[in-house]
């Protein structure tokens, strides 16, 4: 909200941090259940969300109540491809131990090569930045949590000079596609990705609005 001008962020958003990973992958696992990255488990995601908040293109936000529950978290970063790669550099080895018992599935492997390249395929005309994935703790959905990280996120980007981003989701999940529209997202193409069709949205940022 704001207040003589300035835009007052909650107290309880505060940037990503390591010890915020087991919470992460436990809101994506329930939440975001049916991506390919949640099928490889909690434990990968636990590292991916590990190593986000040290990547130099990276970071995120949570939403941390005062008894330390984390509620809501989103990821980001300035070009994905980079974050994937100096993720792998932060937390390759134990990536690599978590995916080992995969690596005699085939169908696994060839999943998480296309998710390695997804950056590439996406489309070259579209903003490097993204939204790397968001969530919310079911009963508390619908208070706002997610409208305040998305906005703090947003402004990070701002920040670091950054005008344009993307956001890509199932194309059959209603209410993610509904939330990214009301946050200032439109919807620029749908392709294949694992086989199934998704949905990309860009949001052009304008000023913020203490800037303004």
């Amino acid at each position: 909200m704001e207040s003589g001008g300035e835009s007052r962020v909650d107290e309880r958003v505060k940037p990503m941090a390591k010890r915020h990973a087991a919470a992460a992958a436990a809101l994506h696992a329930k939440g975001i259940s049916t991506g390919f990255l949640s099928s490889l488990g909690q434990r990968f995601l636990r590292q991916i969300y590990a190593a986000i908040p040290s990547c130099p293109a990276g970071f995120g936000y949570v939403w941390e109540e005062p008894d330390g529950r984390i509620l809501g978290f989103i990821a980001c970063a300035e070009s994905t491809g980079r974050v994937y790669k100096q993720a792998l550099v932060r937390r390759g080895f134990w990536m690599a131990l978590v995916l080992a018992r995969f690596v005699v599935r085939p169908s696994v492997v060839r999943r998480l090569i296309e998710t390695l390249r997804y950056s590439a395929q996406v489309g070259a005309k579209l903003p490097p930045a993204e939204v790397l994935s968001i969530a919310v703790a079911e009963e508390t959905r619908g208070k706002g949590i997610g409208k305040a990280i998305i906005a703090a996120a947003m402004e990070a980007y701002r920040r670091r000079g950054i005008r344009e981003i993307k956001v890509a989701v199932g194309a059959d999940n209603l209410a993610a596609n509904e939330f990214y529209k009301r946050s200032g997202f439109v919807l620029t193409l749908t392709r294949q990705h694992h086989g199934l069709p998704m949905n990309v949205y860009v949001a052009r940022l304008g000023d913020s609005p203490a800037a303004t």
